[in-house]
C-alpha cells in the first residue's frame, strides 16, 4: 500500500458549461418477444379464480425478470402489484383479476397495438422484461440457507405468505404442519397473525426440500442471531479490557459532557468548553456525550468485545460541551442550554477547539422539526460558512425521524410500507444536516436479528434487513430546486434499527439489532446498545481523521473528496434502481477507509488539491496506463470525486453560491481542448467535442444529478477501452458562478479537490501503483501534526 499520487498543476483556458446525457430503453422485436413472454406467463400462473386483499394468495406469484427495471406505477396500471426487488429479479403478485389484463396487454404488445403495445406508452414496461417465471424453491431459500450441513438436525424459521384474514392464516399453518408430520419434524414455537406467520421447526436435513416445494411458504431460514448478543457484553470489567492505540488527527466533539473515567475512554477524552458557555450552570450529564465519543475513538466494539479481542482506539477526542440531559422528556433526552443561543454556541465552540489544532468535528444533534428541501436554516448557513472560513471538516447526522407506537400508525405501516416512508417529508432532513459544506451521515440497520430473550418472542421481527436504512433515518434530498436532485446525505454507517413484537408495537431499543458503545459507569455495564443517527455520524468523522492524519496538509475538500471515492453502496441500496432515490437513502454509501487513505497495485488513486479563478475551466491530464486499459474486463472502473467549498447565502434561493461540473475527454490533445476553450462563447457555451471523443455522457450518474452538490462523484465501467485513445484523457472542471455573486473582490477563486481513481479488482495480475510511478511522481509529504 502506497500514499495516493499526485496530478500536476492543470492547464487554465476559459469558461464552458456542460449537458447532460441520457440513456435508452432496450430495443427488442415486439412480435417474437410479446409471444415468449406470453407462453412463459401461461406457465406460470394457475387458472383458478383470483382472492386478495390485505393477503397474498401464494399461487399467483411470479418474478419478473429485467436489467432495466419499471417503475411501480406501470406495474399497477396492468393490475400488477409489487412485492419485493431482488439483484436480478423483480417479484409481483397478480391483483383481483388472476393476471387477465396482464396477458391481454402482452397480446396487444407482440400484435404491434398503437395504443397499449409496441408503440404505446407501456413499451417501456413490456421491452424491459427479459423473463417470466413462478416464484419457486429457490425463491425461498432465505438468510442461512446455502450454507447448511449435508446431514443432521436442523432448527428452520418458515414464514408464510401473509394472509386476508387470521382464520386464512390458521388454515396456511395447519398445511404446513401436514407437511412437517409427514417429514417427522417437530414444530418448536410459532406465532400466527394474517400479516405475519413464522413457525420454527425442527427437521432432518433430507426434509428440507418438502418445505421449499410448499407453496403458502414465502422464505425457510436459519434462525437470525444477533450480531452480537447482550452476553457478549454486559459481564466485561476492567480487568478483562484490552486496549491498543494508535496515532490519528484529533476529533472535536460537539456534544453532552462524557464520562472521562471510563476505562475506554480514559486519557484519550478531555473537555475544553468554550468561554461563551462561562458562568452557565448545566443540568446533569446525559450519557449521549460517552457514546458519542467511544464510537469516534473506537469507531465499531462489536468485534472486539464479541471475540475478546484488544479494543482498537485511534487519536483523540476533544469534548467541547453543547448539549445537557432533558430528564423532562425522558432519560436519554438531551437538549441545548436554555440561556444560550444554539447557533453562536455551535460556532463558538467549533472556533475554540479548531483553536487548540482541531480540524476534523463531529455534531451529533440537529433540530427535531424537518425544514422544507429549498429552505435552509441560520444554523446550516453558519456552519457552512465556517467550514468554508477556516478549511475544517465537520460531520453530521442526518436526524432521527419520529416511528409510530404501533405498527400501523396512521400515515404509513411500520413494516408494509417500508422502506417506502423514509421517503416521505416527515422523514425530511433538519438543520444543520442539510448544510452544503458539511458531511452529512444517515443510519443502516448493522443486524435483522432481534434479542430473543425466549423462544414465545419468535413473533418480533426487524424492520430493516442487515444494510438497509434505518427506519427512523432522515433522509435527502437537501437543499435546491431540481426534483430529482443528489445532495444528501453523503454516507451510511450503523444506527440501528426498529422492531415490531407479534402484538404490533414498536421499538427502537432492541438489545439485539443496535450500535454498541461505551456507556456511562452510573449505567452498570462499561458497554450500551443504542440506536440513532447520532451514533453512525461519529465512524464518519473518525475517517476524515485518519485521512487527515495520512495526509496532514490536506484540504476540507481532499478529505471529502477520499472518502467519497473510497465509499461504496451497500448491497440494500444497489436494489434501488432510480439513482436519485439510492442517494437520498444510502448517500455514496459506506466509506472504505483502507481505500481512502492509500493506493494499492489493484486501485490507484491520483488526487489534486488547489484552486481555480471564478467562472473557469481547467484540464487535468489523466494518465490512462496500456495494461488498465487492456484486455477486456468486467470489473474495470474509473472513478472521479468532486469537493468544493463555496460561499452560500440563505437569503437566496439557489442558497450556493457557485455550481461546478466535471467533464471527460478522450483521443485529443491538450491543445485542441485549450484551442476549443478559447474560442468559447460564454453566453453560450457548448461542449468542447461530442461523439466518442467526450465521454461524460457514459459516466453515471447524469451531471445533473449533482448539479445542486458541492460533493459529487461519477463512475465509468468500461467493458472494453481503445488504446488508441492514447494513455491520457483529460477532466474539464468547470465553475460557474450565480449571477448575484459575480465580479466581487471577496471571491476571485474557488479552492476543490478531485480524485481520480482507476480500478479493477478482478485482474490479480495488475499492479497499478507501478504503471502510475513511471508516469506521476510521488512527491514527498511534510507533515505537520496538530496540536491535541
Amino acid at each position: 500500500m502506497t500514499e495516493h499520487f499526485l496530478l500536476p498543476e492543470p492547464s487554465r483556458v476559459g469558461l464552458r458549461r456542460v449537458s447532460p446525457g441520457f440513456g435508452r430503453t432496450p430495443s427488442r422485436n415486439p412480435r417474437r418477444h410479446g409471444e415468449a413472454l406470453t407462453e412463459q406467463l401461461a406457465t406460470s400462473l394457475p387458472r383458478e379464480p383470483l382472492r386478495v386483499a390485505d393477503g397474498v394468495d401464494p399461487r399467483f406469484v411470479f418474478k419478473l425478470r429485467s436489467d432495466s427495471g419499471f417503475p411501480e406505477s406501470v406495474l399497477e396500471g396492468r393490475e400488477l402489484h409489487l412485492l419485493a426487488e431482488g439483484r436480478e429479479s423483480t417479484y409481483f403478485v397478480l391483483a383481483e383479476d388472476g393476471g387477465e389484463a396482464f396477458t391481454a396487454a402482452l397480446t396487444a404488445y407482440a400484435e404491434g397495438d398503437d395504443i397499449e403495445g409496441a408503440s404505446g406508452p407501456l413499451k417501456s414496461l413490456y421491452n424491459n422484461i427479459d423473463a417470466i417465471s413462478p416464484y419457486g424453491p429457490d425463491d425461498r431459500r432465505g438468510p442461512g440457507m446455502a450454507n447448511l450441513p449435508v446431514e443432521g438436525r436442523l432448527i428452520l424459521d418458515v414464514t408464510l405468505w401473509p394472509s386476508e384474514d387470521r382464520s386464512e392464516a390458521l388454515e396456511r399453518v395447519e398445511l404446513l404442519r401436514l407437511v412437517l408430520q409427514e417429514e417427522d419434524a417437530q414444530e418448536v414455537t410459532s406465532t400466527v397473525s394474517a400479516r405475519l406467520s413464522i413457525v420454527r421447526c425442527s427437521i432432518d436435513r433430507a426434509s428440507v426440500d418438502a418445505l421449499l416445494d410448499l407453496y403458502v411458504v414465502q422464505t425457510v431460514r436459519t434462525p437470525p442471531l444477533p450480531y452480537i448478543d447482550p452476553s457478549d457484553w454486559r459481564e466485561i470489567d476492567a480487568d478483562s479490557l484490552e486496549i491498543e492505540w494508535q496515532e490519528s488527527a484529533p476529533i472535536g466533539v460537539l456534544d453532552d459532557l462524557p464520562d472521562v473515567n471510563h476505562p475506554v475512554l480514559r486519557g484519550h477524552v478531555e473537555v475544553s468548553t468554550a468561554p461563551i458557555t462561562g458562568g452557565y450552570a448545566w443540568a446533569s450529564p446525559s450519557h449521549h456525550g460517552t457514546l458519542v465519543s467511544g464510537l469516534a475513538l473506537g469507531r465499531s466494539f462489536v468485534k472486539s468485545v464479541r471475540d475478546g479481542l484488544p479494543v482498537q482506539l485511534n487519536g483523540n477526542v476533544i469534548v467541547a460541551r453543547v448539549l445537557e440531559s432533558d430528564s423532562a422528556r425522558g432519560s436519554d433526552a438531551t437538549r441545548f442550554p436554555r440561556s444560550l443561543l444554539p447557533t453562536a454556541l455551535v460556532t463558538q465552540s467549533i472556533r475554540h477547539l479548531h483553536g487548540l489544532g482541531v480540524r476534523v468535528f463531529n455534531l451529533s444533534f440537529g433540530y427535531s422539526t424537518d425544514v422544507r428541501a429549498s429552505h435552509v436554516g441560520d444554523m446550516s448557513e453558519e456552519l457552512d460558512n465556517l467550514a468554508r472560513e477556516l478549511d475544517v471538516v465537520i460531520v453530521v447526522s442526518s436526524g432521527n425521524a419520529t416511528l409510530p407506537l404501533s405498527r400501523s400508525g396512521p400515515l404509513f405501516d411500520v413494516i408494509d410500507d417500508y422502506p417506502e416512508y423514509v421517503d416521505r417529508e416527515g422523514h425530511a432532513l433538519a438543520q444543520p444536516a442539510n448544510a452544503a459544506n458539511l458531511i452529512t451521515v444517515g443510519g443502516i440497520a448493522p443486524s435483522d436479528a432481534p434479542w430473543l430473550r425466549n423462544n414465545s418472542q419468535i413473533g418480533t421481527t426487524a424492520v430493516a434487513g442487515v444494510g438497509e436504512i434505518s427506519p427512523f433515518s432522515r433522509t435527502g434530498p437537501g437543499f435546491g430546486k431540481k426534483p430529482k436532485r443528489m445532495n444528501k446525505p453523503d454516507f451510511v454507517e450503523f444506527a440501528g434499527n426498529a422492531v415490531v413484537d407479534d402484538i404490533g408495537m414498536v421499538s427502537q431499543k432492541d438489545q439485539g439489532s443496535g450500535v454498541l458503545s461505551t456507556a456511562s459507569l452510573t449505567t452498570g455495564p462499561f458497554f450500551q446498545m443504542v440506536h440513532g443517527t447520532s451514533f453512525a455520524s461519529p465512524v464518519v468523522a473518525a475517517d476524515a481523521a485518519a485521512v487527515l492524519h495520512r495526509y496532514p496538509e490536506s484540504s476540507s475538500n481532499l478529505i471529502r473528496a477520499l472518502l467519497a471515492s473510497s465509499a461504496r453502496p451497500t448491497n440494500a441500496g444497489l436494489l434501488v434502481k432510480e439513482d436519485h432515490i439510492r442517494h437520498n437513502r444510502y448517500g455514496f454509501g459506506t466509506v472504505r477507509r483502507d481505500d481512502a487513505l492509500d493506493s494499492s497495485p489493484l486501485r490507484a488513486t491520483m488526487t489534486y488539491d488547489g484552486a481555480l479563478a471564478v467562472d473557469s475551466t481547467v484540464l487535468h491530464p489523466i494518465p490512462i496506463p496500456t495494461d488498465f486499459a487492456l484486455p477486456r474486463s468486467a470489473t474495470r472502473r474509473v472513478r472521479v470525486a468532486l469537493a468544493f467549498d463555496p460561499p452560500v447565502r440563505r437569503t437566496r434561493r439557489e442558497y450556493t453560491a457557485a455550481t461546478m461540473s466535471l467533464d471527460i475527454y478522450r483521443s485529443v490533445t491538450l491543445e485542441e481542448l485549450e484551442d476549443r476553450l478559447r474560442r468559447q462563447d460564454p453566453e453560450n457555451p457548448q461542449p468542447l467535442f461530442s461523439g466518442k471523443r467526450r465521454l461524460a455522457t457514459q459516466f453515471r450518474p447524469s451531471m445533473t444529478a449533482w448539479s445542486e452538490s458541492t460533493l459529487q462523484v461519477r463512475e465509468w465501467a468500461p467493458t472494453s477501452m481503445d488504446p488508441d485513445d492514447g494513455d491520457t484523457y483529460y477532466l474539464a472542471v468547470t465553475h460557474k458562478a450565480r449571477p448575484w455573486f459575480r465580479d466581487r473582490d471577496d471571491y476571485t477563486t474557488q479552492r476543490y479537490a478531485v480524485a481520480v481513481s482507476l480500478e479493477d479488482q478482478g485482474r490479480i495480475e495488475l499492479d497499478l501503483e507501478t504503471m502510475l510511478t513511471q508516469q506521476i511522481t510521488v512527491p514527498a509529504r511534510v507533515r505537520a501534526r496538530a496540536r491535541t
